[in-house]
């Protein structure tokens, strides 16, 4: 079992009636298994987006509230246009490349990217109008009596 402290900043004010309202730095401990730990420590280095376990789970914390509280809003486990996919390594290696050669900002963006090309390529687009067109078409209005 290994321990993570993790500094989160909280605006609390009057938290202390000595203390002015300000933003305090808190901390708490979580304990996880050598596993987990393994896994946090192979993913800063291959993500290069954190620098720290603290940062991470700072970063996944924040996400997983994210989630479930627009979640519960919603009705769903993710916003109303995110979704969660599993690449295969191949496929991930290849966008994480992409993204380190600097052709995209981010994984996310690269996908993004990819399903407007796949989805919205010009005979797909062109195919929608036309539905759109005779649904519109196929229409009859009735006016009140």
């Amino acid at each position: 079992m290994y321990d993570i402290i993790i500094n989160t900043a909280l605006e609390k004010p009057g938290w202390d009636a000595h203390m002015p309202e300000m933003l305090e730095n808190e901390r708490i401990t979580l304990r996880l298994d050598s596993d987990i730990m393994k896994l946090m420590d192979e993913f800063i280095i291959e993500s290069r987006e954190f620098s720290n376990r603290s940062q991470l789970a700072r970063a996944a914390l924040s996400a997983y509230l994210e989630a479930k509280t627009v979640g519960a809003e919603e009705g769903s486990s993710t916003g109303s246009n995110e979704v969660v996919v599993q690449l295969p390594p191949l496929v991930l290696d290849t966008v994480a490349h992409l993204v380190g050669e600097g052709i995209y900002n981010t994984i996310s963006e690269a996908l993004a990217d990819c399903a407007r090309h796949q989805f919205l390529h010009e005979e797909h687009v062109e195919a929608v109008k036309k539905d759109a067109v005779q649904q519109r078409s196929a229409m009859k209005v009735i006016p009140k009596a």
